[in-house]
């Protein structure tokens, strides 16, 4: 099956389809100057050599040209990406109104389109917007928690009424991959990051679910609750709601430890 077709009459021969290949499977005829595929092509459908061609002259067997999206033009400046990112914080305190699934399924739009190691796209994502649901999670992580001994001042503000798991969130989002992945925390963290900073531009919190994570990781019933089988591995999951309080100042963290080599 051929991989590329070239429209001679669009195409420049600038070379732009064989610079962006990350995999080498275009190279230029040195006699008509047009790209052609190179032998036994080890095409990843990444994509990027019909996306690229400023002319529209290539297309690739493996890749829908119709389900591209245009390039956007209305990014934010440095100074507002910037503040945003200063401006995010882990929020573990939620009003009650509810997360509509219809937005959670907007940001996992964006979030399935975070880069994964040789475009391999095996993350699959856990979603609730049911917060009943998502506090019958927090319990069978608290047990959890119980069973094994973890961290024995939360179990105790567990036990006076403090949920520590989920911290009342209304919503949920997981990660996960097949667990002979070798890149699934990589592109797990990837992709739920994507999702934690469109979440903050709709005004949502977010937290880092490390407590439910660590749980769906050993415990049978939190694992049938999510749904998960043998041979999946939930790298991470987000708690998400609407923030009860603001934050006024943004908090010191060390300064960055760097090697520079």
């Amino acid at each position: 099956m051929t991989l590329i077709t070239v429209d001679q009459a669009l195409c420049a021969r600038d070379g732009i389809c064989r610079d962006v290949c990350p995999v080498g499977c275009i190279d230029m005829d040195r006699a008509s100057g047009l790209p052609q595929e190179t032998p036994d092509p080890a095409c990843i459908a990444c994509g990027h050599c019909v996306a690229a061609c400023p002319h529209g002259a290539l297309s690739n067997s493996q890749v829908d040209a119709a389900a591209c999206l245009r390039q956007p033009t209305d990014l934010p400046g440095e100074a507002s990406l910037r503040s945003l990112l200063l401006a995010r914080r882990s929020v573990r305190a939620y009003r009650r109104k509810p997360v509509e699934r219809s937005l959670l399924a907007e940001l996992l739009e964006t979030a399935r389109r975070a880069p994964t190691a040789s475009n391999s796209q095996h993350v699959h994502w856990i979603a609730c917007a049911d917060k009943d649901r998502v506090h019958e999670m927090a319990q069978l992580g608290a047990r959890w928690m119980r069973a094994v001994g973890l961290r024995p001042r939360l179990v105790e503000l567990w036990d006076k009424g403090r949920d520590v798991v989920m911290r009342g969130a209304p919503a949920f989002v997981g990660a996960w991959t097949p667990a002979d992945y070798p890149w699934g925390a990589v592109d797990s963290s990837i992709a739920l990051t994507y999702l934690e900073l469109h979440a903050a531009t709709a005004g949502l919190g977010a937290c880092w679910a490390g407590l439910l994570t660590a749980a769906a990781r050993q415990q049978p019933e939190l694992r049938a609750l999510l749904g998960l089988q043998d041979g999946q591995t939930l790298h991470g999951g987000l708690m998400l709601g609407w923030p009860r309080h603001a934050y006024r100042l943004v908090p010191p963290r060390r300064e960055a430890r760097v090697a520079w080599v």
